[in-house]
């Protein structure tokens, strides 16, 4: 291994069991924003999501809507704040607020206890959420940390 990619790539391999317990422990939460008695579930995800986003080196805040808050982070960058002229950002767009798990009865297991099931590609997380889009936003902070 000899650079930043590979290095990179190889932390990847050897975090992807605290990776994918950090996927679970987001797919646990019944953030569902379409109910009212999911509030406190979806605030509890904009936290916990906070949460990881401080330990990685990101500066948060959470906003409120008349709707469900939205948490806002910012990254310096490797060379320290950012620099007072603008230079190129990137603006990252994900939810971590799911859709009602109705109707139960389809579900072979429950929807916010995450199971690691065989699939077609390997091995996959099946909860509410894990695809849509609670999985792509870890996705995205897993290679920020990384």
């Amino acid at each position: 291994m000899n650079t930043d990619l590979d290095r990179i790539l190889a932390d990847l391999d050897a975090g992807m069991p605290q990776a994918t317990q950090r996927l679970c422990d987001l797919l646990r939460i019944a953030s569902v924003s379409a109910d009212p008695a999911h509030a406190p579930d979806c605030r509890a995800a904009a936290g916990w999501l906070r949460a990881e986003l401080d330990a990685i080196g990101f500066t948060c805040a959470l906003h409120e809507t008349p709707g469900q808050p939205i948490l806002v982070a910012h990254h310096p960058g490797t060379g320290g704040p950012c620099p007072p002229v603008p230079g190129p950002r990137l603006l990252y767009y994900g939810h971590y607020d799911v859709q009602p798990p109705d109707p139960l009865a389809l579900w072979r297991s429950p929807p916010f206890e995450p199971t690691i099931t065989d699939g077609p590609h390997g091995a996959r997380v099946t909860a509410r959420g894990a695809v849509d889009d609670k999985g792509q936003v870890m996705m995205w902070v897993e290679a920020l940390r990384a």
